[in-house]
């Protein structure tokens, strides 16, 4: 960037700047002195250039479960679920499914699901959550297709009382 871009917006960005001196660029006729901008503490897969092409077969990822109760200790449950399920998905080998350490980068972070389908290379996303009131459990997903953000699918499944049985609800 040219030195009057850097008076600009040096302080302004979380980006440190290194000083490149005069440059000759086409079409000005006297050398600009120039810096180069070094992003700090950005994950490469976090980067526009790291947006992934889609693999040529279904691919999901599966975000982790918000845990919705009051207690903490539900946040073991609610990530239990959400591996328990990309493991189930990895069985199928028609589907491409996004591993659990990728997917686990997003969690506890409000996340815009176009952005994670370009970042991680799938078309679809699960997602959901976990809530448990005294010996009640009810567990939502929701798959979202990551191209359009158009919820595909969504369900409930609510566990407890005096049967133990999981009952599906719509």
């Amino acid at each position: 960037m040219s030195d009057d871009v850097y008076r600009q917006v040096s302080g302004k960005l979380d980006v440190s700047f290194e000083d490149i001196g005069d440059q000759q660029l086409k079409n000005i006729a006297r050398p600009v002195h120039t810096y180069r901008a070094r992003f700090v503490d950005v994950p490469t897969s976090r980067t526009s250039a790291s947006i992934l092409p889609l693999p040529d077969k279904p691919s999901i990822a599966v975000l982790p479960f918000t845990n919705l109760s009051s207690d903490p200790e539900q946040d073991y449950f609610a990530d239990g679920i959400a591996e328990d399920i990309i493991t189930a998905l990895s069985h199928f080998k028609a589907l491409f499914v996004i591993a659990r350490n990728s997917s686990f980068t997003y969690k506890g972070r409000a996340v815009d699901v176009k952005q994670v389908g370009r970042e991680l290379g799938v078309r679809y996303v699960l997602e959901g959550s976990v809530r448990k009131a005294a010996n009640r459990v009810r567990i939502t997903g929701q798959l979202v297709d990551a191209a359009t953000g158009a919820h595909l699918w969504s369900e409930r499944f609510d566990a407890g009382s005096a049967t133990s049985s999981i009952c599906k609800t719509r």
